[in-house]
């Protein structure tokens, strides 16, 4: 039984441990979130591509949603 306990004790830490450890390295910042920015031109302004659209959803499927 006291080993059942200690087990229990270690995992418990163990998980803790893996919840609070941070994911990146300190002040560099996490490769994932440097990577997945917007475009950006010279005045700071986000580029707009030739093909986007205004909507989130295609306009048939707006219309059934109204």
């Amino acid at each position: 039984m006291k080993k059942f306990r200690v087990l229990i004790l270690f995992s418990t830490c163990l998980f803790a441990f893996g919840l609070l450890a941070p994911a990146c390295s300190q002040k560099s910042g996490c490769p994932a979130n440097e990577s997945l920015r917007a475009p950006v031109g010279k005045n700071g302004e986000i580029k707009k591509s030739k093909g986007s659209k205004s909507g989130l959803f295609p306009k048939k499927m707006t219309k059934r949603m109204k």
